[in-house]
């Protein structure tokens, strides 16, 4: 999942301490209820410590009992080759979320898939894992809750 739509108004404020704008609060907690409603809720979430990621988590975290919540500094704005290693701490079972950024949310869905699939903020994506390989199963954006 990429993070939801965040505030550029605060001149001065470092880009990972930028806070979610009124939409972005909106979306994360539309998202937050389709996840629920499609049975998409983890058990696991990954999330970047920036400002932005964690406020769209807190937005969902009525969704979210239970779930265990990592912070990983390094899901911020991280490579390709830095979410592969993320994965390695998912879950045998049940579902795992990565909350970061793009364009590593975008690169990191092409590179499992080899399928390419626009991440706006908020928009989360499935992905499922079956001997070995990798497939999209589908995708919630907000824009498209509305």
């Amino acid at each position: 999942m990429r993070h939801a739509e965040s505030s550029s108004d605060y001149r001065g404020l470092a880009d990972h301490d930028r806070p979610l704008n009124a939409r972005g609060q909106k979306d994360a907690c539309l998202v937050g209820d389709a996840l629920a409603e499609r049975g998409w809720l983890p058990q696991l979430v990954l999330v970047s410590s920036s400002t932005r990621t964690l406020e769209t988590l807190e937005r969902m975290a009525q969704h979210m009992e239970g779930a265990r919540i990592e912070v990983r500094p390094e899901i911020y704005h991280a490579g390709i080759s830095t979410l592969l290693t993320q994965l390695e701490g998912m879950m045998g079972e049940g579902t795992t979320m990565i909350l970061g950024h793009n364009p590593g949310s975008e690169v990191l869905i092409n590179h499992l898939t080899e399928e390419w699939h626009a991440m706006p903020p908020a928009t989360a994506a499935l992905l499922v894992k079956s001997e070995g390989n990798w497939s999209f199963e589908g995708i919630i954006r907000p824009r498209e809750l509305d």
